[in-house]
């Protein structure tokens, strides 16, 4: 082939000057002229060119740097002695009380971020086993066809049984401490996943690739995790963002019916004792937590958003 290209360019019909030969190299053939494709390259290139993506990450980085260190900046022992604790009731936002003081005398800016990690931990931590459950779960459901019509039936069952009235009768039942609200949150919370888990698979287990790997005897373990998971990474995360903000809902709803340890500090409490004072005279006891929670809240949101749509192959270039 080369020494067919070098008898065209020695002929006289062409100006010679315009050509240079380069030979050939087997190194070179290998070569790519653009960047191999990276999956997780890709999706922190989508995520990081989302400006609302870093708003949130920053947000949410602020909020745990705060859970961790707030008390240490500035924290202020509440008085024994009733006199001082009248004194200091109820105090407005100033530089001694960033946030002011509850009707507890309080200090307003550490009970939030006291409250605040501890009502991250219990999402986070009934989060990753919603997660863990809801994936198990649904993957076995969309792939063994057996277990079809039995999880069907036990879903149709707990979507017809009023959730807010089982929590509460278990909590009444249960010891209020840490493990028995994420028991509590656990209990139904993984089946939104599962079943996200098993229409998606349904959809995506008789193409072509999925097909080939069974032909060629791959087990049901392997065709799951390589083949059905990495297609439902979007999804998954889509679903997974909404977990934390209903965990923290959930436990300001428990708190708001006395469900909860009377002695631990949640954002929940905070928020349920504000709005059960008289916080019209005294609108920073409700403003500030509420402020807090909203901010969790959509952050872990959109962020989730963002993060579903960096994961997502079909918004790759």
């Amino acid at each position: 082939m080369v020494t067919d290209i070098e008898k065209v360019i020695e002929s006289e019909d062409l100006d010679q000057d315009l050509f240079t030969i380069v030979g050939t190299s087997e190194e070179n053939i290998e070569k790519l002229d653009s960047t191999p494709y990276s999956y997780w390259r890709s999706v922190w290139k989508n995520l990081f060119h989302n400006k609302v993506a870093i708003i949130c990450l920053v947000l949410l980085a602020l909020i745990v740097f705060f859970t961790i260190f707030g008390p240490m900046i500035m924290s202020h022992t509440t008085p024994g002695n009733p006199i001082l604790k009248d004194q200091i009731r109820n105090l407005s936002p100033s530089s001694e009380y960033w946030f002011g003081t509850n009707d507890g005398a309080e200090c307003i800016w550490t009970v939030i971020w006291v409250g605040s990690r501890f009502s991250l931990v219990l999402a986070a931590v009934s989060s990753v086993i919603n997660v863990i459950i809801g994936l198990v779960v649904g993957g076995l459901w969309g792939y063994i066809r057996k277990l079809d019509p039995i999880l069907i039936e036990i879903t149709n069952v707990i979507n017809n049984i009023p959730s807010l009235l089982i929590y509460l009768m278990l909590m009444q039942i249960l010891e209020p401490n840490f493990w028995s609200m994420v028991f509590v949150m656990c209990l139904f919370g993984w089946l939104g996943l599962a079943s996200m888990m098993r229409n998606q698979i349904i959809i995506i287990r008789n193409r072509e690739f999925n097909i080939a790997s069974e032909t060629l005897g791959s087990s049901t373990s392997a065709i799951i995790i390589h083949n059905l998971l990495p297609n439902l990474v979007s999804i998954i995360v889509q679903v997974i963002s909404g977990f934390i903000p209903s965990c923290i809902s959930m436990e300001v709803s428990l708190q708001y019916f006395g469900l909860m340890d009377a002695d631990q500090v949640t954002l929940g409490k905070v928020l349920s004792e504000a709005a059960g004072k008289d916080y019209t005279a005294y609108p920073h006891t409700l403003l500030f937590p509420a402020l807090i929670m909203m901010i969790i809240t959509v952050a872990f949101f959109y962020f989730g958003l963002a993060l579903a749509d960096a994961t997502d192959p079909k918004t790759h270039m």
